[in-house]
């Protein structure tokens, strides 16, 4: 065992492990309505796990010291720093004044990310998946991105601005929920460097983001690639799916002219 705790990427992923733990230690302390700079730090260091969640996978190819024990350690520190963690911040900031609304909205969330890291360790020794550059379904490390930088908007730069009722926040959560165990491809850049148009869009949405932090405030990196992601993403799985389909139909018109 002792070998796994001296593997670089391993120590990347515990460093993921540690910001969840230390963001929900946070809102133990405190409980439901914590103060919004525990709400804050609570969300920035759920962001941070996710840059040390996206370092460890690069760390291990550099290396060289890619193991199947650190993808399952990986898959577990996922569903703690992005479905379990968001789910708990969410609940002491809005849901839990739902009651059973918001105990069901959170546990949906939690139980869409598990499905979703679940159907990803299934899936990933398989090339079944047609939309290469693209993850099948929104990935629970952006799914609790997206999440969590709501709140942090919410709390900090736009708290005069955005007041977000908890309904509103329960229907985000089931929403991030769907997307993660849907269908809908949801570019994930990793064909950037063969892809012009990966490029151009990860291009955009960087220039995006420093615009945001430069104009408005620091912490708007985050909001505008968080709202970003979301809605071109979808719209660009939208678009995705429907040429991929009309292809499959050209395909199938030519083959029954074949046929005949």
């Amino acid at each position: 065992m002792i070998r796994h705790f001296l593997n670089p990427p391993n120590w990347f992923t515990s460093a993921s492990l540690f910001c969840s733990s230390y963001a929900m230690m946070l809102l133990l302390q405190t409980g439901p309505n914590p103060p919004s700079h525990v709400l804050i730090r609570a969300c920035v260091l759920v962001v941070f796990g996710g840059i040390f969640d996206m370092l460890d996978g690069r760390v291990a190819r550099l290396t060289r010291r890619f193991t199947e024990f650190g993808v399952q350690l990986d898959s577990l520190a996922d569903m703690l720093g992005f479905g379990l963690a968001p789910a708990m911040i969410a609940w002491t900031w809005k849901l839990h004044t739902l009651g059973p609304i918001g105990v069901a909205a959170c546990f949906w969330y939690v139980l869409a990310a598990a499905f979703r890291l679940a159907r990803f360790n299934v899936n990933s020794g398989r090339s079944t998946w047609p939309y290469a550059g693209h993850s099948q379904g929104l990935t629970s490390t952006l799914s609790g991105g997206i999440l969590v930088t709501t709140i942090w908007m919410s709390n900090g730069y736009l708290v005069n601005i955005l007041q977000m009722p908890a309904g509103a926040v329960a229907g985000l959560v089931v929403v991030l929920g769907l997307l993660m165990v849907s269908s809908i491809p949801f570019r994930n850049f990793k064909d950037v460097k063969a892809n012009p148009n990966a490029r151009r869009w990860l291009g955009f949405a960087l220039a995006s983001c420093l615009t945001g932090a430069v104009a408005f405030d620091a912490s708007m990196w985050w909001g505008v690639g968080a709202a970003l992601y979301l809605v071109c993403g979808l719209a660009d799985g939208i678009v995705v799916l429907a040429q991929h389909r009309r292809l499959a139909l050209i395909a199938g018109d030519d083959e029954e002219d074949e046929i005949e």
